[in-house]
């Protein structure tokens, strides 16, 4: 029998909690995803009168990095919305378990299965609404401390780069200059707007909403809601589509503002896909930074290397800088060990348990043997020094006021590049993806 989550116990307790809210028993459990840091699970239920039914629900392993958008933050809010913006409705909230559970939406979740040109408009445009519906939501009606009614678009992007900013330097011992570069740019380009700022959904994109034949019957991923500008989610998408690709930047543009009736602009849409994608890159990094070895470490690194030349690329063109993208032919060795124990990992405590055959397992035992010699080996090199955060903040200030930043781009490109060549083989398909506007 599958279990909710692999703890007996934890699973014997939310089986009960979830049977007692719906008032139904369990038919069966089918697990959706699980990782690291959560898990999900959908419900069968088998109610007393023969209907069936369904749960979903959402399980903290409690191993995640500490951020303010975690699974308790992300109820209390689907509590106040009840259903607002095509959000699920929630069942309950299970404290000892850190566990959600919601009421099952219907749908399909993979955009990519669609197939039909015809279906892919319908279902595009139907999401652009869903977005502009959860921007229209009145943010004194949620009752939220954490999503305080009045502030302009300027003012909740000031409050947002200074938590994510903040939450960087508190969890990641040796940021990435790019992320720090991306974090100056962005204060000092900062929008004098004082528009009201919106209910942002926050990780919008393919993966994250259910649709049917006709319509978006559901946005799901609520944890990364957050005030701000409404085109965010559109830029959301688009740097969801190194992973998952959706539709251009011009034609969702053009959908936003047709749903939104304002006339929003390229060069607004610029800047908060730099503005989501640089957010991104810290929760990447405070993931890397925990050297869990449950990670996805394949899929997490990969983003974010492929996410650095796309954000290069995109300031590059609000500065108006021409670049060379050429991959260089050589590059420094980035340092290598975390990796070491992510294989021993994976294949030790993984592959192994299922590996039947004698000679093979032999030979498995040897392989995980001679990774822990290489790293043991290879991964005692320190990595070089780099200068202080603070120093790096100010000399990048400087030349952004300047406007003299395009030496410092190029190097950015040319390394993340020759990134990118190393990791051909892991990145697979993902090779040579770009945000493009």
């Amino acid at each position: 029998m599958i279990g909710i989550v692999d703890d007996p116990a934890k699973d014997a307790a939310l089986r009960a909690w979830i049977e007692e809210r719906c008032g139904a028993g369990i038919a069966s459990v089918h697990r959706v995803s699980g990782g690291a840091f959560r898990t999900s699970s959908r419900v069968e239920l088998a109610g007393p009168d023969g209907r069936p039914g369904c749960a979903f629900l959402k399980i903290d392993l409690g191993s995640a990095p500490k951020t303010p958008f975690d699974l308790r933050r992300e109820h209390g809010l689907l509590a106040r919305l009840d259903g607002r913006a095509r959000a699920p409705r929630v069942i309950g909230w299970h404290e000892g378990a850190t566990a959600m559970a919601m009421e099952c939406l219907p749908g399909e979740a993979v955009y990519a299965t669609i197939q039909d040109d015809a279906h892919r408009a319908r279902i595009e445009r139907s999401f652009v609404d869903a977005l502009a519906e959860c921007h229209a939501v009145d943010i004194a009606s949620l009752a939220l401390d954490h999503l305080p009614a009045g502030l302009s678009i300027g003012q909740a992007i000031a409050q947002e780069l200074a938590m994510w900013e903040a939450l960087l330097d508190e969890g990641v011992a040796d940021p990435d200059p790019l992320t720090l570069f991306a974090f100056r740019w962005l204060h000092q380009r900062l929008p004098k707007d004082d528009r009201p700022a919106v209910l942002v959904q926050g990780d919008a994109g393919a993966g994250n909403f259910l649709f049917d034949d006709e319509r978006v019957t559901g946005v799901v991923d609520w944890e990364m809601t957050h005030l701000g500008h409404p085109l965010e989610d559109i830029g959301c998408v688009l740097a969801r589509s190194l992973v998952q690709p959706m539709a251009s930047a011009e034609h969702l543009l053009a959908l936003y503002n047709a749903a939104s009736g304002v006339a929003w602009t390229r060069d607004e849409l610029l800047y908060v896909t730099v503005l989501v994608m640089a957010r991104f890159s810290v929760p990447i990094a405070l993931a890397l930074e925990s050297r869990h070895t449950g990670l996805d470490y394949g899929l997490t690194n990969s983003y974010f290397r492929l996410s650095q030349i796309s954000l290069v690329r995109l300031i590059a063109l609000a500065e108006n800088v021409a670049l060379d993208e050429a991959v260089p032919a050589y590059g420094a060795r980035p340092p290598i060990d975390f990796e070491f124990d992510y294989l021993r990992d994976v294949l030790g405590r993984i592959v192994r348990p299922a590996v039947d055959d004698p000679y093979v397992g032999y030979r498995l035992d040897g392989a995980i043997g001679l990774i822990g010699y290489l790293g043991a080996a290879l991964g005692t090199e320190a990595p070089a020094a780099r200068e202080d955060r603070d120093v790096m903040r100010k000399r990048y200030a400087d030349q952004i006021a300047a406007r003299d930043i395009g030496p410092t781009l190029q190097a950015f490109l040319s390394d993340a590049l020759w990134r990118e060549k190393l990791m051909r083989d892991m990145l697979g398909p993902l090779h040579g993806r770009r945000v493009d506007l």
